[in-house]
């Protein structure tokens, strides 16, 4: 009897039409639950792909390395072949200045290809004209340079070398890392921040003498060099 009673009057209560007010307040009500659970998922989404961003850094980094680790040799055998070490990008004479983001090292490093009709051609890239590339790193040429594959030295892969894009249309290149190859998972690519290896020979400032070569990865929230001197990893 009791339950008989109990159903009737749940009957009652969902049969019976709700007041304006009444159905503002569901329809509030609703939109607030939604919204919280909306908000709860993206906290914990975003906490999620923050711990996955955490993970796959010391992968790349761990990938960085062994990169400079190749880039170094190549740059050791490019000063053994011609004696010094391959130019970087010098903005400025008075006071010396080096632009060291954008810098001629791929070029020298897998050799220039400079064809009859004065255009650079690297392996799978577009050509540009080398008047072009040799101003924008403010050249007056490339010493590792020739009319053809065989007439230069490839202290570098031409093929396999990982190259990052300087300039669009003409297109100018660097050496940089290929993070879509370095087995992260997929979501985390887009939240990393890579710049191209960087290089400074005329005036170095933490391998006097020599190069400094780094490469900088950033997140939302940390920042990390790689490079080829002690207090960096």
């Amino acid at each position: 009897m009791g339950k008989r009673l109990f159903m009737s009057e749940v009957k009652t209560i969902l049969n019976r039409r709700l007041t304006g007010r009444e159905a503002a307040v569901v329809v509030a009500s609703v939109a607030v639950l939604a919204a919280a659970g909306y908000l709860a998922w993206r906290t914990i989404s975003a906490r999620i792909l923050e711990a996955k961003v955490n993970a796959a850094l010391p992968i790349i980094c761990s990938q960085l390395r062994d990169q400079r680790q190749t880039i170094v040799a190549a740059i050791e055998n490019y000063k053994k072949e011609f004696g010094f070490y391959p130019p970087d990008h010098v903005a400025s004479r008075q006071p010396l200045l080096v632009n060291a983001y954008t810098n001629p090292l791929l070029y020298e490093l897998v050799g220039t290809v400079i064809d009859t009709n004065g255009f650079v051609q690297l392996p799978r890239q577009e050509a540009a004209e080398v008047s072009f590339v040799k101003g924008f790193f403010n050249s007056t040429g490339f010493v590792n340079s020739g009319t053809s594959a065989a007439a230069v030295k490839h202290f570098l892969s031409p093929d396999t070398c990982p190259v990052r894009q300087l300039h669009d249309d003409p297109d100018v290149f660097a050496l940089g890392f290929q993070i879509y190859t370095a087995g992260i998972p997929g979501e985390t690519i887009w939240e990393f921040d890579l710049s191209p290896w960087q290089y400074v020979s005329s005036a170095p400032v933490h391998n006097s003498g020599k190069f400094d070569l780094w490469l900088e990865v950033k997140t939302k929230k940390r920042s990390v060099t790689v490079g080829n001197w002690k207090d960096v990893e």
